[in-house]
């Protein structure tokens, strides 16, 4: 995201922005930019300001793949296989927040879409989070969803019970 701002300069420093960007061949305000950042870098460098957050990398797929936490088209039982130890491993981890899960949850495109996208979130915090605030939001969605999961309701028989994949999972 960028902001525009407007500066002030005194009229010398302004002739030489103007003589600079003529210079380079480029606008004044493209120049004053670039002059900007790196003034921002360097102090953020000498620690009088803190660092940037490092935005997250958003890796382009291969065209036609789908999202980690999407089944590839036309299914793939590696990927159903991987999936289901995750989300059997997030809730043995969160026992209690997924305690009102209903057994069948992968007949349901919203529940299965959701836990796999849990689980594929949880792991990637797990391998590279960097920032306490991903892991407190993650928690924030994952209370949200186990409010929607007590308010489906389903009671205790009908609470799914973690274990090996039923074959029209693993299939």
């Amino acid at each position: 995201m960028s902001h525009k701002i407007q500066i002030v300069l005194a009229e010398p420093a302004a002739a030489q922005l103007q003589e600079l960007a003529a210079a380079a061949g480029e606008p004044p305000s493209t120049l004053a930019a670039q002059l900007v950042r790196h003034g921002v870098d360097q102090a953020a460098n000498d620690g009088k300001v803190r660092q940037p957050r490092q935005a997250p990398v958003i890796v382009a797929s291969r065209s036609g793949d789908r999202a980690r936490w999407l089944e590839p088209w036309g299914g793939d039982t590696g990927w159903r296989g991987q999936m289901w130890a995750e989300i059997v491993a997030l809730h043995g981890r969160y026992p209690n927040t997924l305690a009102h899960l209903n057994d069948e949850w992968w007949t349901d495109d919203a529940h299965t879409e959701m836990l796999c996208a849990l689980a594929v979130w949880r792991s990637d915090l797990d391998d590279a989070g960097v920032d306490p605030r991903e892991e407190l939001y993650f928690h924030s969605q994952l209370t949200a969803y186990s409010e929607t999961l007590r308010q489906e309701g389903g009671g205790v028989t009908k609470a799914w019970k973690p274990g090996a994949p039923p074959e029209e999972w693993a299939g």
